[in-house]
């Protein structure tokens, strides 16, 4: 009785960190001018053969004044190679309000996308629409291969499929540089990427984007990123579970 009950509480001891083992989570928070505006977390999971990412953004504080934004994704990529399988994304931006499915399969896209009438739950347009797939990934897989590309060589680009479109992201890494967190501190490479997308909602992309990327783990851990309504600086914050798994699921 007494070995099966040391037995159980040695199991609880060590539970969090098999739990901890297969996924990873990162979080940001986003400053204008200082003033924290936003903040985000973004987790991945090891789920054997596939790798499900997940993300929320939400407007804070001052931010939440000037332009509410909340949204949520999550994915389902391949891990061998690195390819995706599903895509879903939720958007409240402003009075803008979506949802997006995409499904990968036998050489195609699938396409949903529900529009809805300002914030509520009428439904203002439900399309369904198929493409071809011709290795133009969604967004959560194109920054996966971004961060193990530029890892690899200093310059290349990217091929993203987003809003019935494809486009070509251009990178460069641009310097190494030391960068200070409230998690700690990161040896970094600094990229530089052109997100010349033509979204639909608030969050339009503008000008250059630039990302830490940490040279041991592969996680961005600073990012300046340009919008048509304004710029953030966004610091990585906290991180929680494997700090490595990103590096381990992804290297070239």
């Amino acid at each position: 009785m007494a070995g099966r009950l040391k037995k159980a509480l040695l199991l609880l001891t060590f539970l969090p960190l098999f739990s901890f083992a297969n996924h990873l989570t990162a979080c940001y928070k986003a400053y204008f001018l200082f003033l924290p505006v936003a903040e985000t977390c973004i987790t991945y999971k090891d789920e054997g053969k596939n790798l499900k990412v997940s993300s929320v953004v939400r407007t804070i504080n001052v931010g939440r004044l000037v332009k509410r934004v909340y949204n949520r994704g999550q994915a389902t990529i391949d891990k061998d190679p690195l390819s995706p399988v599903r895509f879903e994304y939720y958007q409240e931006e402003g009075e803008f309000k979506r949802y997006q499915e995409y499904r990968f399969k036998d050489g195609k896209i699938y396409v949903k996308e529900v529009k809805y009438k300002k914030l509520t739950n009428e439904i203002e347009r439900n399309e369904e629409k198929v493409y071809k797939y011709s290795g133009y990934v969604e967004p959560y897989t194109a920054s996966l291969l971004l961060y193990r590309d530029s890892a690899i060589k200093s310059y290349g680009t990217v091929l993203m499929f987003y809003d019935e479109k494809d486009y070509v992201l251009p990178y460069s890494v641009i310097k190494e540089e030391y960068a200070d967190t409230e998690v700690g501190g990161f040896n970094t490479r600094v990229i530089e990427v052109s997100p010349n997308i033509e979204t639909k909602g608030l969050l339009k992309p503008k000008g250059r984007w630039y990302l830490w990327l940490d040279e041991e783990t592969y996680l961005p851990v600073k990012m300046r990123l340009s919008f048509v309504i304004g710029g953030v600086e966004a610091v990585l914050t906290k991180l929680e579970g494997d700090r490595y798994l990103l590096r381990k699921l992804i290297k070239g």
